[in-house]
């Protein structure tokens, strides 16, 4: 029950090959990067003569360049890129660049065009807006330059010569034909004025004289000019819905590319922290063992005599090294999907180190086994399987987020189901299932009862004491289970010392396990014997004198001894060491009397919830109501509230007496390079 074995890699290759090991390692999922310290490689580099050379220049200019462009492209879509590098995401070419290029250019054109088109339309909405403002008054036309915000010309122009006109003014005026003849309404705002009169004249414009009863902007301007503005609102809603079809059409190719760019830049990275030479990259890195043939098989079979693999064991280099060679071993933790749903609890604490006893099943067993005590009802447990059930089939929606939780709460819900059929719970009824309890004790036990579990202290006291006695009985499973998993860890790291003369080694299991075999044979009313004073005695010394005996030990094995302590030192040491032993054991196994209080507590709050029912019950309708009301929110609140307190106390009981007791040093989780997801 220990993580995988791991392998440790290495790859000489070509700098030319190093995009594409490395996109197919990421596609694995299975390759851990082990990047060498800066300092040494930036001092290997030099040795090897490795320089940035023109061609890395020249590929990061290309990349800036590119996302520029994509940047550009997708403002102008008004799209917003994945955070994320899609799966199935390939290096960039040179045909993708060359389709980038022509896709920027054509929203570079098209986006020019808008902006001409959308300034033209306002400068049209505005002639309008100020010739409708002047064309009731009563003043000659002449006088309207002197004060209107919009000046307007009329007169007439050379045919051929307005095309020229209209782009050498652009967006600032705008020109339209009234009749065949070639006379022209031009119009620009206020302060476009003088650049128009100018541009006029060098046209060759020859503004014509309104008869003298012209009143105001004539009438034949409005209309012409409204016509224009409807024209060529028009013709930008055709370019808009141009640049909406163009969106539609290339806003995959665009997501694409942008994705590749960002894996082009996500490996530039990578293989600026690697070990490398003017021509070669070493990649070295972690894999689990299992995989390492086929993806040898699979490297060579692509880069054929160009990659250089070796494999290492790093067992071996654990049992040279020791301790620290451990810690630099990733670990990857795999289980059923049972055992996986509780992995969480375990890395949220810590990861053990390589080789190290996984201790994630047992914690899926203890935390079902204790959730089920502390929350036992047949009818609250099915609604937690039931929840379970819709988290593992959701596929979208809140649900689905959670889903990795399904198993945990299915298995948590069947456990709760368990222990309320024992105890005869169905929604904090307890006479329910009383038919089905007679049945079932009957074939069980031989004489039908209301139920399996006593837990509420109604006429047989001594059962509940039976009950916390059972809880306690618990602990001592889980505090021996640490205890023996620490054993076997420091055992098979060959810290022989801490395993045998450390409070959680041999010798304060031993003590533990003599104390609990004492209370025990007081409970039975056996007598004890001189024998306890060396079962306790025995374990008690070798604890006081735990540090000179480990010393001997590593002596022996050839490790470096740690600075001894004057002698009044050690002694006053190992004295308070003795008692906080003996707090440490009693405060670990009385920890889990909470175990029973709560399923004292939950039997409590059912009984509660009953029997304010069974008040307001009554004869009517309204009291029929009533109760349906009681027992729905005073079993939502059972659920909700209690069931997350229930939940944090065992995974409180989990850490503090069954971790502590063998997780003293932390591993690092194996965390496989990858650019998608």
């Amino acid at each position: 029950m220990s993580s995988v074995s791991m392998r440790r890699v290495e790859l000489l290759l070509l700098k030319s090959d190093i995009d594409a090991v490395l996109e197919y390692l990421a596609s694995q999922h299975c390759f851990q990067i082990v990047y060498p310290d800066e300092l040494e490689r930036l001092a290997q580099r030099k040795l090897a003569g490795a320089v940035d050379t023109d061609g890395d220049k020249e590929l990061a200019m290309k990349l800036d360049d590119a996302q520029r462009k994509l940047d550009f492209i997708g403002t102008f879509f008004g799209a917003q890129p994945s955070q994320n590098i899609a799966e199935g995401t390939h290096i960039p070419d040179e045909a993708m660049f060359a389709k980038l290029d022509l896709l920027y250019g054509r929203c570079v054109e098209l986006k020019k065009t808008i902006d001409e088109q959308d300034a033209k339309v306002d400068q049209l909405a505005e002639s309008i807006h100020e010739a409708k403002a002047f064309s009731g008054l009563s003043r000659p036309f002449g006088e309207f330059e002197k004060f209107s915000f919009v000046s307007i010309q009329i007169g007439t122009l050379a045919k051929d010569k307005l095309r020229a006109l209209e782009e050498s003014l652009g967006t600032r005026a705008v020109f339209i034909p009234l009749d065949s003849e070639g006379t022209i309404l031009a119009a620009s705002s206020r302060k476009g004025r003088f650049a128009l009169e100018t541009e006029l004249n060098k046209a060759g414009f020859e503004k014509k004289t309104l008869p003298k009863g012209v009143q105001g902007v004539p009438a034949e301007a409005v209309a012409a000019l409204e016509r224009a503005y409807g024209a060529e609102k028009l013709r930008l809603e055709s370019l808009l819905t141009e640049k909406k079809e163009l969106a539609n059409n290339y806003g995959t190719l665009w997501q694409a590319t942008y994705s590749s760019m960002r894996l082009k830049q996500a490996l530039v990275l990578v293989e600026h922290k690697l070990e490398s030479t003017k021509w070669a990259y070493r990649l070295a890195g972690w894999m689990p063992a299992d995989r390492v043939t086929r993806v040898t098989k699979d490297l060579l079979a692509m880069m054929g005599n160009r990659v250089s693999i070796r494999v290492f064991d790093p067992q071996e280099t654990i049992e040279k090294k020791g301790k620290e060679a451990s810690e630099e071993v990733p670990v990857l933790l795999k289980h059923n999907p049972f055992v996986a749903a509780f992995q969480g609890i375990v890395l949220s604490y810590g990861t053990p180190l390589y080789g190290d006893i996984d201790p994630t099943p047992f914690v899926a067993f203890f935390f079902t086994l204790l959730f089920a005590i502390m929350f036992g009802d047949f009818g609250q447990g099915a609604v937690i399987l039931a929840a379970g059930l819709a988290m593992r089939r959701a596929k979208k929606g809140l649900l689905s987020k959670y889903a990795k939780y399904s198993i945990a709460f299915i298995s948590a819900g069947i456990g709760s189901m368990t222990m309320g059929l024992l105890d005869s719970s169905f929604f904090a009824n307890d006479t329910i299932l009383a038919p089905l309890e007679r049945v079932l004790t009957g074939f069980f036990l031989g004489t039908p009862k209301d139920r399996f579990l006593q837990l509420m202290p109604q006429n047989n006291v001594q059962a509940m004491f039976y009950f916390f006695g059972f809880t306690l009985a618990i602990g001592v499973i889980i505090n021996s289970a640490g205890l023996i998993i620490n054993m076997i860890n420091l055992a098979k790291r060959k810290e022989y010392g801490e395993a045998i003369f450390s409070k959680t080694g041999l010798a304060g299991t031993i003590f533990f396990w003599w104390v609990v075999g004492i209370v025990v044979r007081i409970i039975l009313g056996w007598k004890l014997g001189l024998i306890d004073i060396f079962g306790l005695g025995i374990p008690l010394v070798v604890l006081m004198f735990a540090e000179p005996l480990k010393g001997m030990v590593d002596k022996a094995q050839g490790k470096a001894a740690e600075e001894h302590r004057l002698a009044s030192e050690a002694i006053i040491g190992s004295m308070v060491e003795l008692l906080e032993i003996i707090i440490y054991y009693t405060s670990n196994s009385l920890s889990f009397l909470r175990v029973g209080a709560f399923a004292l507590t939950h039997a409590v709050l059912s009984f509660v919830i009953f029997t304010m029912g069974a008040l307001v019950r009554g004869n009517t309708t309204t009291g029929l109501f009533w109760e349906i009301f009681i027992y729905l929110i005073g079993n939502s609140i059972i659920i909700g509230l209690e069931g997350l307190i229930v939940t944090i106390q065992v995974v409180r009981l989990q850490y503090y007496e069954f971790f502590s007791k063998f997780f003293t040093r932390n591993g690092k989780t194996f965390k496989p390079v990858s650019f998608a997801g």
